[in-house]
């Protein structure tokens, strides 16, 4: 009965078929309205909406860097053209939807012999000529599908044998949204998400992001390699709720509005065209970040490629948004300038674009920076100052602040300072000196002058142009490149077959002479009982809780298990190993063992019960802060043991990634340093390390760092020590914005500023008493509070020291230590206070990470 049933509505389907090819609207369609099993769609074929609005099939990407290559597309057609040869060559703004893996993410891309079809199991998939699935509808488990049909709305549905909807491309927005479209969340879990194409014309993810979080709230992503989190947030709507049941909806009118758990509804945009159905709309994530709703009126002349006009956007602002990491719509070295239909990334005279297809990367000099060697600005008059009025780096590394100057002494000033990239010159009477151009704005209302370093055209520093370099280089090139990849060839057979014999032996191979333990892979999965609580995750791996038996007792472990697919993890895990199995200290984690079998990596560290500092410190709202007292001794403990990695070694130990996170507290309630992941060991006559690849965590990096030759020393960590102190103090953290009550001198309502310039201030001011928390226990239990503000002043020098731009500058954890101890006879070794601020945003003369310089 059930088949019959099955044959009845397959015929009914039929009918419908042939009655909808004699309706007057279709006599125009040259090819099918939907795709059923049997039947097959190849590249350049495509079918068409029942009203001919819409077409679906195979869109070339065109010549380029991807000839022959196709992906799968909805785009408008706009009625008339729809039988003609605009349908099959939409202009990209045209296209509302194309397929993307559902787990990578990635746009799926076919050739002239892929084909999209029905299969006789009952899925949808593209495939080559091989047979080799490139993409497949996401449908429940068993169910079988029959049709696929293209809706009037836009959007796609695959149809199983009883009508019933087994996928819809609605629910997998790519970076548009139709009449009718909405994103939401239902049970926790978001429903659809906007991510932008990296161009216009660029169907793969780009940088943007819309969608809503857990609690509600509708947010805009910059979307980074660490994923989505509030960090990587350059816009929000505030609309987080108890239950989280936030809907965005774009309806017919052209309005853009969110609908809140209790039923107000809000516009995000509101469109400024006339009402009625006279018009194709869309909203798009633009690859600029912007939001933007598009309407074009029906059946306007040009047909397959009427133009679009824009009718709203959000946020209106966009050249001024940043990321709470400073992150902006530009990359560092270029500025942000606003236009009528986008955002406009432009270099500085000097710079050139990192990447001319993608020029929201950012800008490089053309020229060889200055450098500091030899004692600084000696090189001075081989550079000048190219200005940019009304331009402004509102998002500045670090840098030095002159007040009550001219622009002759702020250009001095900059060409004399070989740490300056750049100058800015406020309202014509402060300069600020920054080290390295992050991101920047230009518009009308910027009072702020900009002055860029450069290199002068008869500088024998200038990077010589490629005409201008003889063939020399290249043959030379060439050479070794032949003998490279020989030896390659060579080294990695043997690599391989060093490999096979690894993963096929059953011991932990010894990797290095450490008196530690070398545990076997069975060992440590059974001694984490098979890696059943996690205690936290990174980059480069996990971290489970266990237990193992020595001779003495058994012992709680924390086993570090490394990534084994990671390239990266093997030059790590051996780092790490070495680095940390031969250093012994008190305030250090100590390793006791590690796993080095097959492709299995893990390191075993003491287990800490105390968590990590960053808990302390930062914990959630209500919970009771540690006394000052034990801030300061765990202050002082930290600063000894990165001293004993610098100068208690055979090797100094450069840590790289000092943060609260990783300072671990253990049972005696004392800090203990950890995660030696990219420590770097220096020769005992090694006075800098070259980094290659640039890690560590943004805000906590010194800014040699993030210079072009990358070269660093121990001062990086004395740094990022510097960093963590001043969190310390404070309670607070170091890109944490503070309210305008919190400022010395009050401001402004929308005036922020950082823990950086913050305690800037107060130690400017020597109102260090205002850093503590609103609640301290010392004072509670009658602790003299005039001996407690002296150290908490000292130390707020110390870490003012600490963060100086200039490495050469900054104190050595040896002196650190001895400053924290107060054993430093001489006062002078302790730098002044600066002079007391003038206004809200001043402060030392030495704030790294301003979060706004205007």
């Amino acid at each position: 009965m059930a088949l019959g049933w099955r044959s009845c509505f397959a015929l009914c389907l039929a009918v419908a078929l042939v009655h909808g090819a004699c309706l007057p609207v279709a006599a125009a369609l040259v090819g099918p309205t939907n795709l059923t099993a049997g039947a097959s769609l190849t590249p350049p074929g495509y079918i068409t909406s029942p009203s001919g609005d819409f077409a679906f099939g195979f869109l070339s990407l065109g010549s380029g860097n991807n000839p022959g290559k196709f992906i799968l597309a909805t785009w408008f057609v706009f009625g008339a053209g729809a039988g003609g040869s605009n349908a099959s060559l939409p202009s990209p703004q045209s296209v509302v939807w194309f397929a993307k893996q559902s787990v990578s993410g990635d746009t799926a891309v076919g050739t002239a012999q892929s084909a999209l079809s029905v299969t006789a199991d009952g899925q949808l998939a593209l495939a080559d000529a091989a047979g080799r699935v490139l993409w497949r509808a996401p449908i429940a488990r068993l169910a079988r599908g029959s049709v696929l049909a293209l809706r009037d709305s836009g959007s796609l549905r695959f149809l199983g044998d009883a009508g019933d909807v087994l996928w819809d491309s609605s629910w997998y927005p790519t970076d548009t949204l139709l009449p009718g479209q909405s994103l939401a969340m239902d049970g926790g879990r978001s429903q659809g998400k906007l991510y932008s194409k990296r161009a216009d014309a660029e169907f793969t993810t780009g940088r943007f992001s819309m969608g809503i979080q857990t609690d509600g709230n509708v947010v805009l992503y910059v979307d980074l390699l660490a994923g989505n989190s509030p960090d990587n947030a350059y816009w929000q709507a505030y609309t987080n709720s108890p239950d989280g049941n936030t809907t965005v909806t774009f309806d017919e009118q052209g309005r853009l509005n969110y609908t809140l758990h209790n039923g107000t509804v809000q516009s995000l945009i509101s469109s400024s065209t006339g009402a009625g159905g006279d018009y194709y709309r869309l909203a798009r994530m633009d690859p600029d970040g912007i939001v933007r709703v598009y309407f074009s009126p029906k059946n306007a002349a040009g047909a397959g490629n009427a133009s679009w006009t824009i009718s709203g956007a959000f946020p209106s602002d966009g050249c001024n948004k940043r990321t709470s990491g400073l992150q902006g719509m530009c990359g560092p070295g270029s500025y942000c300038v606003e236009t009528k239909d986008r955002l406009s990334c432009l270099c500085p005279s000097g710079y050139t674009y990192t990447d001319t297809q993608h020029k929201d990367s950012g800008c490089s000099p053309e020229f060889v920076p200055q450098t500091c060697e030899g004692g600084g600005g000696d090189n001075s008059d081989e550079f000048a100052l190219v200005e940019l009025p009304s331009t402004t780096w509102e998002a500045s590394i670090y840098y030095k602040k002159f007040t009550s100057t001219n622009e002759s002494q702020c250009r001095s000033y900059c060409l004399n300072d070989c740490y300056c990239a750049a100058a800015l010159l406020i309202a014509g009477t402060d300069c600020v000196e920054m080290a390295a151009l992050t991101n920047g704005r230009q518009a009308n209302d910027v009072t702020t002058k900009a002055l860029v370093k450069v290199r002068t055209r008869g500088s024998s520093g200038r990077r010589p142009p490629a005409r201008a370099r003889t063939a020399v280089p290249y043959i030379v090139a060439t050479v070794c490149l032949a003998f490279l990849l020989l030896a390659t060839i060579v080294a990695g057979g043997f690599l391989a077959r060093n490999r096979l014999g690894k993963n096929r032996d059953r011991e932990s191979q010894p990797l290095l002479t450490t008196s530690v333990r070398a545990f076997s892979s069975k060992e440590l999965h059974q001694a984490t009982n098979g890696f059943a609580k996690l205690l936290g995750k990174g980059s480069f791996g996990e971290v489970y809780k266990g237990s193992v038996r020595s001779p003495e007792a058994v012992r709680l472990v924390a086993v570090k298990r490394l990534i084994s697919s990671n390239e990266y993890s093997e030059r790590e895990f051996a780092n790490e190993v070495q680095s940390v199995g031969q250093i012994h200290h008190r305030n250090l984690v100590r390793m006791i063992g590690y796993c080095n079998q097959g492709t299995e990596r893990m390191l075993v560290f003491e287990f800490m019960p105390g968590g990590s500092l960053r808990g302390v410190l930062f914990g959630p709202p209500g919970r009771r802060r540690p006394p000052w007292r034990w801030r300061a001794e765990a202050a002082l403990g930290i600063a000894r043991g990165i001293e004993y990695l610098h100068e208690g070694c055979a090797s100094p130990i450069i840590h790289c990634d000092i943060k609260p996170d990783n300072i671990l507290i253990d049972g005696k309630n004392s800090p203990r340093i950890t995660d030696f992941g990219i420590a770097k060991l220096l020769g005992d006559h090694t006075v800098h390390a070259t980094v290659t690849d640039v890690r560590g965590t943004r805000g906590y990096i010194a800014p040699e760092w993030l210079r072009g030759d990358a070269r660093v020393d121990t001062k990086a960590d004395v740094y990022s020590f510097g960093v963590v102190l001043l969190e310390i103090i404070t309670c607070r953290r170091c890109q944490e914005p503070l309210p305008p009550e919190d400022h010395l001198h009050g401001g402004s309502d929308d005036e922020t500023v950082t823990l950086f310039g913050w305690a800037g201030q107060l130690v400017g001011a020597g109102r260090t008493e205002l850093m503590l928390p609103g609640v301290d226990d010392d004072y509670g239990d009658g602790v003299a509070a005039a001996a407690d503000m002296e150290r908490v002043e000292r130390f707020a020098r110390v870490a003012l020291w600490c963060v100086e731009a200039n490495p050469v500058v900054r104190p050595t954890m040896h002196q650190v230590v001895q400053m924290l101890e107060g054993g430093v006879a001489d006062a002078d070794a302790v730098p002044p206070a600066p002079d007391p601020p003038g206004g809200c945003l001043h402060s030392s003369p030495l704030i790294p990470m301003a979060n706004k310089v205007e």
